[in-house]
């Protein structure tokens, strides 16, 4: 017959080192998630950016294809824009779009913050959109005369 003797182990609390190193992890995954947040939302607003260009590019575009009169109505009180087409019927809606990740909406100098593009895709007047992204940089986007070319200039 054999006897097991057990052996009381003493345990003891977790040492000061223990501590520091899971709060440094813990730490560290919450700042992972803090920069990922941030890094998605300067995606967003960049993407939000780009498809803005891209609207008054297709408004440009589709007024030559179609030979009709397109406009990109901007609106900086309600932070969106409105992209127009005019057929024998009046005007048609194509595409309306209000900045949510960041993007402001600042001033044209546009007449009646209208960017309307002829049959041949020449802008009525050429002038800039000045938006403000969420760190307070400023942004113009150019609507160049003649060539109805779309630049766009971060500071």
């Amino acid at each position: 017959m054999e006897v097991l003797i057990l052996e009381c182990v003493d345990i003891k609390g977790l040492t000061f080192i223990e501590v520091i190193l899971v709060i440094c992890i813990i730490s560290f995954i919450l700042m992972i998630a803090i920069l990922n947040s941030s890094i998605a939302l300067d995606f967003k607003e960049k993407s939000e950016l780009r498809e803005f260009k891209k609207d008054i590019e297709y408004a440009r575009n589709r007024a030559i294809v179609e030979s009709r009169l397109y406009t990109v109505v901007i609106n900086p009180s309600k932070n969106s824009y409105t992209v127009i087409n005019y057929n024998n019927l009046g005007k048609n809606t194509v595409k309306e779009k209000k900045f949510a990740y960041g993007i402001k909406l600042v001033s044209t100098n546009f007449p009646q913050n209208e960017v309307t593009f002829n049959y041949s895709g020449v802008p009525l007047t050429a002038g800039t959109i000045k938006l403000k992204n969420r760190k307070g940089k400023y942004i113009e986007i150019t609507i160049t005369p003649v060539t109805g070319r779309v630049n766009v200039k971060i500071d």
